[in-house]
């Protein structure tokens, strides 16, 4: 009997290309905005600080070619983020990423 376990993550990787605006900064603001959707923002959102269910730090780090978002024990385990259950979207306009996990 073969057993898969999927290993939860709380590292996000984002290429940079997908934000081709973003200022070097050590943490991004982190929205959890619904049971199914995460916010990160580079600079706060009072839009989503009004419905967020959580608002806290998101620890950034980088290579050459991504951003990597750190996220905290209290998303990576209540959203259960595996790497093949989320789907990332940004806005270069807004400098703003969205995370749905399904």
């Amino acid at each position: 009997m073969t057993q898969i376990i999927k290993m939860e993550i709380n590292e996000i990787e984002i290429p940079k290309d997908m934000l081709p605006h973003a200022p070097k900064v050590a943490s991004l603001r982190g929205y959890a905005l619904s049971r199914h959707t995460i916010g990160i923002s580079f600079h706060p959102v009072e839009k989503w600080a009004k419905r967020a269910l959580w608002e806290g730090e998101v620890r950034v780090e980088e290579t050459a070619d991504s951003i990597i978002l750190l996220l905290p024990h209290v998303l990576s385990s209540f959203y259960s983020i595996t790497e093949d259950n989320i789907t990332i979207s940004t806005s270069p306009k807004t400098n703003t990423i969205q995370i749905d996990i399904e």
